[in-house]
């Protein structure tokens, strides 16, 4: 474990993941994931990771022509884009703040909280913008 933990510690997504989950090696994701129906579980990986169908990722592995949102140009599509500011989603952010207030603007609370994961997974199933992959979260 404690050499799994080092070679973690080297890993270029490690500042990343750690930001989000510090305790990740301690099984708080496993923990979390064990609660989620297996399609859920992957939604929370990919907007953990930055491997989602968002078009920053998806320029950077070839798929998309522009890393920009389609709803805003110059703006790149990423997780913080699409959860935090993104205009087209302000409806469903406003309902996901109602609930979660404060926290509504920080990232690792949505993605790791067990009360705020399922608040999440409504927004992101209220903006229909997986639901092309992931049917209705």
């Amino acid at each position: 474990k404690k050499r799994w933990a080092r070679l973690w510690a080297t890993s270029p997504r490690y500042t990343h993941l750690n930001n989000i989950d510090p305790k990740m090696l301690n099984g708080s994701y496993v923990n979390l994931a064990s609660t989620l129906p297996r399609r859920h579980a992957s939604m929370l990986i990919w907007l953990r990771t930055k491997h989602s169908l968002l078009n920053d990722h998806m320029h950077r592995i070839a798929k998309s022509d522009t890393p920009d949102c389609p709803h805003c140009p110059g703006s790149y599509e990423n997780a913080s884009h699409y959860l935090l500011t993104c205009p087209q989603y302000a409806r469903e952010r406003f309902i996901l703040s109602q609930k979660l207030r404060r926290k509504a603007t920080m990232i690792p609370h949505m993605l790791t909280d067990t009360k705020a994961v399922p608040l999440l997974l409504t927004f992101v199933n209220s903006t229909g913008r997986f639901r092309a992959t992931f049917g209705d979260v």
